[in-house]
């Protein structure tokens, strides 16, 4: 029974881990949550699975690894900042905790089948896994490059090569974790040469067309990964990944001189040639998130902050109209903002005694843990791919795997029926946050996926409910503010929801109009300021919302000062 459901809950994980990335619902406004969704709701199914194995015949303990105990720490943290008073919303930091929590399960689930299953098998199970989800996920960027009638259900539609992720460093990201897996499963002898070759070559190509400029970064780190893992194996085994450090790097330029010979642009090259590894956006971003953090040193600006922050500095952290980030795109920059010393300690704490733990010498299953990490790490550095889900399950599953000696506890029937308790609740949750996200979507689209037009009063009815029923409360208010009418009804209301907007993210939609609110309720001071800094986030939008302010002039002759404002591009 144990061993059944065993396969299961390890089928229902590696699901988790490869099914998210070809997803191709892709609709705002969150464009990756069927994608979580689907990672959250297999992850908690693989733990329901193993608990309904651990009977009292079959299995009684438990793994958990060390590292298990951080998304718990940033839990704490987290609620530490709301109960301390600081400016952050209930809804994120009840969505970050669930987040963490899920986060936590899967780490104990993996820990716990690798007890079970035995490391190898797991290791292989998983490094098959990834090798697939990533040749998937590339046939579906071929498709959408040399087949482009597909289209929906079944392929994102782009003019760009992005897959069914639809975002090119994610792609590219997720690809090259692929090829990690194949040289990993080539040095310890799965696939032979030609197998191995076949696989990586087309992963190198797509995801050179994609545009991303990581791609050289991971196949750097890779080489010098298998370099090192040479340096402590021996026989044929070291022979593979000598053969493979030398040869990775030659093979990419290769790939690329023969794709450009066929008349395939290299995306990633020519941008690597016009900007360089420059890039004075992210390096903007990364000062505003140092000034954010040295203003607040201890426990940071307060989670999900980043955006109202840099919107509030936006006249020091110009970046050329690319409008408000919502995030610093550097994991330990964006620590430091919202998490402060404290988060950002917890997580080199952690790191450091997993590294030191690690300790990879023959063991290859943890050089498939440094092989796999050092993607997402990578692209950490330059986005956040673990805010996502699935990318975060990825990541988690790894840590699990290099972790040999986790705590093993001893679970009773009580543990068991908490265990399932917990579960059930999580699929609840995640059940009803669906349903309420699909009323979010249709309402904010204007028509449900089957292309059924909603009327204006059901989107407001629906964004209505949402908006004092669910978690996804934020997201309301945002689109009640994007399309907030200018008018000088119930002003206090409306400026009110724009500020709780505002707080959630400065979206262009809304803070043009803010401005006009705040005008209209006689607060031409507030109203000059909030319009100076709306310019200066979307200077893009100047003319379209001088047009839309002289359209209503003759209604709202308030507005005159707004408009010259405009007019003068004063900002």
């Amino acid at each position: 029974m144990l061993l059944i459901c065993s396969r299961i809950s390890l089928a229902s994980l590696l699901l988790a881990l490869t099914l998210p990335f070809l997803g191709a619902h892709h609709r705002l406004p969150i464009a990756t949550f069927h994608q979580e969704w689907l990672a959250a709701t297999l992850g908690l199914t693989a733990l329901l699975a193993l608990v309904l194995g651990s009977t009292r015949n079959t299995g009684n303990t438990w793994a958990i690894p060390r590292l298990a105990l951080l998304p718990l720490a940033f839990i704490v943290l987290a609620w530490l900042q709301f109960a301390s008073g600081m400016d952050v919303l209930y809804e994120s930091i009840v969505l970050l905790s669930l987040y963490l929590a899920w986060a936590f399960l899967l780490m104990l689930t993996a820990a716990s089948l690798l007890q079970t299953l035995g490391r190898d098998l797991f290791a292989s199970a998983l490094a098959w896994s990834l090798l697939a989800g990533a040749l998937l996920l590339a046939a579906t960027g071929a498709l959408q490059h040399w087949v482009t009638w597909i289209g929906l259900p079944y392929i994102f539609p782009s003019s760009t090569l992005i897959g069914n992720i639809a975002q090119a460093n994610s792609f590219a990201d997720y690809l090259w974790i692929g090829i990690a897996c194949a040289l990993y499963l080539f040095a310890i002898g799965k696939i032979p040469y030609p197998a191995a070759l076949a696989a990586i070559t087309p992963l190198l190509a797509l995801s050179l067309l994609s545009g991303s400029r990581s791609v050289y970064f991971y196949a750097m780190a890779l080489s010098i990964w298998l370099g090192l893992w040479a340096a402590t194996a021996h026989g044929l085994m070291r022979r593979r990944l000598l053969l493979s450090a030398i040869g990775l790097l030659p093979l990419l330029f290769l790939v690329q001189w023969l794709s450009g010979l066929q008349g395939s642009s290299i995306s990633s090259a020519q941008r690597l040639v016009e900007q360089g590894s420059y890039d004075p956006v992210r390096l903007t971003l990364w000062r505003a998130a140092i000034e954010i953090f040295l203003e607040q040193p201890l426990l940071g600006a307060g989670f999900d902050s980043f955006s109202r922050m840099f919107y509030a500095r936006i006249q020091h952290f110009p970046i050329n109209g690319a409008g408000i980030p919502e995030h610093s795109h550097n994991l330990l920059t964006e620590l430091l903002a919202e998490f402060g010393l404290a988060g950002c300690l917890l997580l080199l704490v952690a790191l450091i005694y997993w590294l030191i733990k690690l300790r990879p010498r023959s063991d290859t299953t943890k050089f498939l843990t440094l092989g796999i990490l050092l993607i997402p790490g990578i692209h950490s550095m330059l986005e956040y791919p673990l805010w996502y889900a699935h990318f975060l399950a990825v990541a988690v599953v790894a840590l699990s795997l290099g972790d040999d000696r986790p705590w093993l506890i001893h679970i009773g029937l009580r543990h068991r029926l908490m265990a399932t308790a917990i579960v059930l609740a999580g699929l609840l949750t995640l059940f009803n946050l669906r349903t309420d996200y699909i009323e979010l979507e249709n309402a904010a689209q204007g028509h449900s996926y089957e292309s059924r037009l909603i009327s204006a009063e059901e989107q407001r009815e629906s964004l209505l409910r949402i908006y004092t029923h669910s978690l996804l409360r934020p997201y309301a208010a945002l689109q009640f503010a994007a399309r907030m009418p200018i008018e000088s009804q119930d002003l206090k209301l409306r400026i009110e929801l724009m500020r709780e907007a505002r707080h959630f993210s400065p979206i262009r939609q809304a803070l043009f109009r803010e401005a006009a609110l705040l005008q209209l309720d006689g607060q031409q001071e507030a109203a000059r300021q909030q319009l100076q800094q709306a310019m200066r986030s979307y200077p893009n939008e100047i003319p379209a919302t001088l047009r839309l302010f002289r359209e209503l002039e003759q209604s709202e002759p308030a507005l005159a000062p707004l408009i010259a404002q405009l007019d003068q591009r004063s900002f």
